[in-house]
């Protein structure tokens, strides 16, 4: 064959050499991964500082009001107090969990609580989980069962009846489940470990025995929360049971050897990098035994590390759903269909992520009817360095991030929430919210963040359907390591207290000491089997004043703890119940009128009149004087003071520069050092007012740092009348003001930011976002749209997408956002979990190189190349940042550095076979045909039988002038598979461009049978045979 029919042959054959071979390359990639272990330069630095803070935040969650502002917005009222009085009640119990540095993740998770009438008599009682030591268990440390008791103040106390009762058992404890799971009228327990799991059936007589065996529910893994509640209707209680990490003690994460990750300090391992435990779900067969449903209801199928378990009615339809916080990863929200029927619809539902899409690291669970309009609404704590989420249901179970709105944000970043509640402290009817909090590292406290390992809990008082952050007394001003919450009303006064577990410490009792003249009602609901809880029954209590109150039974809330399932209604001044409508598991409906209020009812399914009645009124008195001062001794715990412009304590070194001294308050924002950078940062603004970087870095440590959304706003409205030109300050701005919920000056300072950089797509969206707050449904639309057209791999606009679309009822267009949501979604988690692991280890040669991985997953070639780069910086051999680095250079113009990069990775590790596989691709793209074979055959040694490989040898062979040997390889393809379509377009080409026209139009013909709306079969078919026929050849 003469040299231009084989430059003519290359020709046609150019769409299969530069077919997307190297998409399916990425695949190879991750699977060979796994087999190998001045101003304007200012401002271009701090561009990731940026970035990091607004993705660290949600738009949806902050509020203007500092703490001390909040306290005085409710001055003069009858505010709710609590004392602390665990040892005066006769709570004698000392936590263990590990040792004081905490080496390992498990020693930081535990405990939990559960308040329940464990003996009939209308009093709860309290079981508290211990856990254990490494390397042996404690002697005489053990879970232990107190009996709510009278005491000799007339108040109520409690005594440990633990000895003979069959629950001194010891372990790794972590959470509690009670329920009457055989509805013989005494409540039952089930206590969850790292390691298996233990069922108690209640004999009746204060004692308990093991069933685990029998019941078939001894699930060995992590577990954490877990939750009894009826699934199907059938009068039992069914199982859920949330698990964590896979945990090995003997071969912990890290070799059980600290690792250099959070905020340089060395910590324990994990949990990123371990792998998550599938949670289980049991059903409830009767006769004390119980059948895993974990697989045929789809619970298996979502395996992420699972903390806080809520069950609840959430879409109104009679049956319960199971909402799951998990840690780092989207939360979950199995919907109940009947049946065992569960579906996952967090993502759709809005429960998955935070407003701006955002995984947060679910630890507690509460829900509630926070906003008075009768659903279940949902609030989740999370780590330090976020904000807590609540989620506002709409009605139809759906819901929507109203952290914001709600005031829920501001000065909550120090903390790390667990434990979390909805409860009505002073009777008014508004459910407020508690959040028990504290860190997992004791190593924070030499820190200079300001942070802190003990950590005060928090208060908020709900006014109206908005919270603001009081002090409730001086049980809330202890610094606490807090984990696991329970409530309950547990002297029967009509106000909820509560019990707060903390790490290798006493558990504090919080007795609720409000003078508040508000009047209340509480229920108790027997079901009509046996004298079972009635868990799920929804009441709706229609008071005298015209009010309508919701609640629902649930034991389940917070963390690892199990609470009253009494319902208690705050009146407030209204003094008559006109009825209370009950809706019972199962649909049936019972209404109850005249009943007295500030007292107890038990209401039995069925029977018209409550069947008894009750009430102890008497309440523990505390001096002022001694909440005054237990207040004034922690106030440091809370925060650090603000220091205002004009009197920063900073005084930097002689000679230093601006320059000099933004380059060291970013360096003090980088370690968390935020107090100490807030001062570096002030210097500047004071010293030299104009230099924009320093007020504007001053303004993201404010605002990510330390959570003072006010002071950022002033500090970047100052920037901007200094230099209206910067897209990051006004994108900043826009981000603070719907934190703040002032979402028509968002558009403002947000419309600036895209109109100076039009290609930032999170600008775009969180345009739209402030779009949506204000109704302006069509212009949030456009900024979306906007965002996807900026950042095609980003998935967060098309959720925002498919949501406005379904609100206007636009069923194909969002679903057509919906599958792009989750087809982008587990590439943005998996960059989201890379780039957290290199902020905490940022020298692992591995960890960089995951993250430019993560990058190719997304297309995102330009910045999948500096992180591989990093990688072989820090290790030059590692083969897998080799490969990848020439993963990463997918244009015709960077073909020579590919392969380089592929070539040396194949030097390095000459058994990766998708390193010569895409050294060979590389080199025909180049039109290095004979390189292009070598890399094939070198390829084909190590995997034979891959068909895609044996075809692009025969395009590369044929397009250097081999036809024979090309021909043989792409028939050898299609006598392993008649149905490789694309070896039967490259033949056809080979055949028609070496004049074998027949053969052309006979594979021609094969591709139309395969494929009849193939777009070039037809068109090369009657341009074969006007050929043929020019020839004197014809064909049939």
């Amino acid at each position: 064959m003469s040299l231009r029919p084989i430059h003519h042959l290359a020709t046609c054959l150019a769409k299969s050499i530069m077919s997307p071979w190297r998409i399916r390359s990425i695949r190879h990639l991750a699977t060979a991964s796994q087999l190998t272990t001045s101003a304007t330069r200012s401002f271009r630095s701090i561009r990731h500082l940026a970035t990091a803070c607004l993705l660290a935040l949600g738009a949806g969650c902050g509020s203007g009001q500092s703490p001390s502002e909040n306290a005085a917005a409710v001055k003069g009222d009858s505010t709710p107090r609590f004392v602390e009085r665990s040892a005066a009640a006769g709570l004698d119990f000392e936590h263990v969990s590990g040792s004081p540095e905490q080496r390992y993740i498990l020693e930081s998770m535990s405990s939990g609580a559960a308040f329940f009438d464990a003996d009939g008599d209308n009093f709860q009682d309290l079981f508290l989980v211990n856990s254990s030591r490494v390397p042996t268990h404690p002697k005489g440390v053990t879970n232990r069962l107190y009996r709510n008791v009278a005491a000799p103040d007339g108040g109520r106390s409690f005594a440990d009846v633990t000895a003979g009762s069959g629950l001194a058992d010891g372990g790794w404890g972590m959470g509690c489940a009670v329920g009457d799971i055989d509805n013989d009228g005494d409540v039952d327990l089930y206590v969850t470990y790292w390691g298996a799991n233990v069922l108690y059936a209640n004999d009746g007589d204060g004692r308990f025995s093991d069933i685990t065996a029998t019941a078939g529910v001894g699930d060995r893994g992590w577990s954490t929360s877990a939750a009894f509640g009826d699934l199907d209707e059938d009068g039992l209680l069914d199982l859920f049971v949330a698990n964590y990490l896979v945990f090995d003690l003997d071969h912990p994460p890290g070799g059980g050897l600290p690792c250099s990750g959070w905020r340089g300090l060395d910590v324990y391992c994990g949990p990123h990098g371990m792998r998550p435990e599938a949670n289980v779900l049991f059903r409830n067969e009767g006769g004390g035994r119980f059948a895993e449903r974990t697989s045929d209801t789809g619970v298996s199928g979502d395996v992420h590390p699972s903390l806080g378990v809520a069950l609840g009615d959430f879409d109104d339809d009679g049956d319960r759903d199971i909402y799951v916080a998990n840690d780092g990863y989207p939360n979950v929200l199995y919907r109940n269909d009947g049946d065992w029927r569960l579906e996952e619809v967090a993502t759709w539902s809005g429960a998955a992520y935070s407003e701006d899409g955002r995984s947060q690291a679910g630890m507690g669970v509460a829900s509630g009817d926070y906003d008075g309009d009768g659903d279940l609404d949902l609030f989740v704590t999370h780590f330090s360095d976020d904000v807590n989420t609540l989620y506002q249901n709409q009605g139809d179970g759906r819901f929507r991030d109203q952290t914001a709105a709600a005031g829920l944000a501001a000065g909550v970043r120090p903390y790390l929430g667990w434990g979390t509640a909805f409860l009505d402290a002073d009777n008014d009817g508004w459910l407020d919210l508690f959040v028990a909090n504290g860190h997992i590292y004791p190593q924070v406290d030499v820190h200079p963040s300001g942070y802190h390992y003990a950590q005060r809990n928090l208060f908020y008082r709900n006014l109206g359907g908005r919270f603001t952050q009081i002090d409730a007394g001086p049980g809330l001003a202890l610094a606490r390591v807090s984990r696991g919450l329970a409530l309950a009303d547990y002297d029967n006064d009509g106000d909820i207290d509560l019990l707060v577990m903390n790490l290798n410490e006493p558990p504090d009792l919080l007795h609720n000491v409000s003078e508040s003249t508000n009047h209340w009602l509480g229920l108790r609901l027997q079901g009509r089997h046996g004298k079972r809880e009635a868990l799920g029954a929804r009441v709706r209590l229609h008071a005298g004043g015209g009010r309508i109150y919701f609640r629902e039974v649930q034991r389940a809330v917070g963390y690892l703890s199990q609470s009253d399932p009494r319902l208690l209604f705050g009146l407030g001044h209204d003094t008559r119940v006109d009825s209370v409508v009950v809706r019972w598991p199962g649909g049936r409906r019972q209404v109850l009128r005249g009943l007295e209020i500030d007292r107890y009812h038990v209401v039995e399914e069925g029977v018209e009149e409550p069947v008894a009645a009750y009430a102890h009124t008497d309440r523990l008195e505390v001096p002022d004087a001694s909440a005054s001062a237990l207040v004034a001794a922690t106030v440091s715990v809370a925060g650090p003071a603000v220091t205002p412009p004009g009197a920063t304590r900073y005084k930097p070194p002689a000679g230093a520069t601006a320059e000099g001294q933004y380059r060291d308050g970013m360096a003090l924002y980088e370690q968390g050092r935020f107090e100490e950078a807030s001062d570096v940062f002030r210097w500047l603004v004071d010293e030299h007012p104009d230099y924009l970087p320093g007020r504007y870095s001053l303004a993201v440590n404010l605002f990510s740092g330390m959570g003072r959304l006010e002071e950022a706003r002033q500090v970047l409205e100052d920037a901007v009348r200094l230099d209206s030109t910067r897209a990051e300050v006004f994108r900043l701005l826009g981000v603070v003001f719907l934190n703040l919920d002032r979402s028509p000056a968002a558009v403002t300072a947000l419309r600036r930011a895209v109109a100076l950089d039009g290609d930032d797509w999170e600008s775009h969206s969180r345009l739209g976002l402030a779009f949506v707050r204000l109704g302006d449904l069509s212009q949030a639309q456009r900024a979306f749209l906007e965002a996807t057209r900026r950042a095609p791999w980003k998935p967060q606009p098309h959720l925002h997408l498919a949501e406005l679309y379904e609100r206007e009822g636009h069923d194909s267009q969002a679903a057509g956002h919906r599958q792009a949501f989750v087809r982008l979604r587990p590439a943005e988690e998996a960059v989201e979990r890379a780039l957290h692991q290199v902020r905490e280890f940022p020298g692992d040669a591995l960890i960089r190189y995951r993250l430019g991985l993560a990058y190719l997953g997304q297309g995102r070639y330009q910045s999948a190349a500096e992180p591989f780069r990093a990688a072989l910086d820090i290790d030059p051999s590692l083969a897998a940042a080799h490969h990848g680095l020439g993963a990463s250079h997918p244009l015709r113009g960077q073909l020579a550095a590919a392969i380089d990069a592929y070539r040396r990775s194949a030097e390095l590790d000459p058994g990766r076979m998708a390193a010569h596989a895409d050294l060979a691709q590389a080199c025909l793209e180049a039109r290095r045909f004979e390189e292009a074979v070598a890399a094939f055959d070198r390829a084909l040694q190590l995997d034979p039988g891959r068909l895609e490989l044996r075809a692009r040898r025969g395009i590369a062979a044929a397009a250097g002038g081999r036809i024979d040997d090309g021909v043989r390889d792409l028939r050898a393809v299609l006598a392993a598979d008649p149905d490789h379509i694309e070896s039967r377009v490259s033949l056809a080409q080979i055949y028609g461009a070496a004049g074998r026209l027949s053969e052309a139009v006979q594979q021609w013909q094969a591709v139309l049978r395969l494929d009849p709306d193939h777009a070039e079969a037809g068109t090369h078919l009657s341009q074969l045979r006007l050929r043929m026929a020019d020839d004197g050849r014809g064909t049939r």
